[in-house]
C-alpha cells in the first residue's frame, strides 16, 4: 500500500484580502472596499412618462444653493458639493464614512426632450433632487409623395 502525503496548505488564505481591507481601514486609509476610491457620487434613479422624463438623485446634507443643474445637447449634468462640517475642538472621530466634496453626474438623454428653460423643473426634497425634462411632441410621419422624374 502507497500512501501519499497530503501537503499542506493553508485553507483560510481566500481571506487575506478581506483581512488587508479591514486592516487599512483601521489603520487610517478610512475607505471601505465597496466604496472605490472615495469619491461622492450620488445614486440616481431615471424614469419616464409619456409626458417627461425624470432623474432623481440621492443627495443628503447638499444644500441647494451648493447644486447646479445643467441640460445642453440632450445631456443632463448635475453637479454639486457636500461641504464638511467644521470640526469642533472637544470632539474626537474615531471614523469618518461620510463621503464630502465635489460631485458630478452626466446623463445622456433621447432626442425626443425639450430644452427650453420652461421644459425643466429642478426641485429638492428631504435629500433628493429631482429633474423633470418635458417630452417634445410627438409628430406623425409625413408622407412625402414620390413624382416621376
Amino acid at each position: 500500500m502507497n500512501i501519499t502525503p497530503v501537503s499542506r496548505r493553508q485553507p483560510l488564505t481566500v481571506f487575506t484580502p478581506f483581512e488587508q481591507w479591514i486592516s487599512d481601514f483601521f489603520e487610517g486609509n478610512g475607505r471601505l472596499p465597496w466604496t472605490g476610491d472615495g469619491a461622492l457620487v450620488p445614486k440616481a434613479d431615471v424614469s419616464e412618462t409619456d409626458k417627461e422624463w425624470c432623474v432623481a438623485l440621492e443627495v443628503p446634507g447638499v444644500d441647494e444653493n451648493d447644486l447646479k443643474v445643467q441640460l445642453s445637447d440632450n445631456q443632463l449634468v448635475v453637479s454639486g458639493e457636500r461641504k464638511q462640517k467644521a470640526e469642533e475642538k472637544d470632539k474626537h472621530y474615531h471614523r469618518i464614512e461620510t463621503r464630502y466634496g465635489a460631485f458630478e453626474r452626466r446623463f445622456e438623454l433621447p432626442a425626443n426632450v425639450r430644452t427650453d428653460p420652461e421644459a425643466v423643473k429642478a426641485t429638492s426634497r428631504k435629500g433628493i433632487v429631482e429633474i423633470r425634462i418635458a417630452k417634445t411632441e410627438q409628430r406623425a410621419p409625413t408622407k412625402i409623395p414620390v413624382k416621376p422624374a
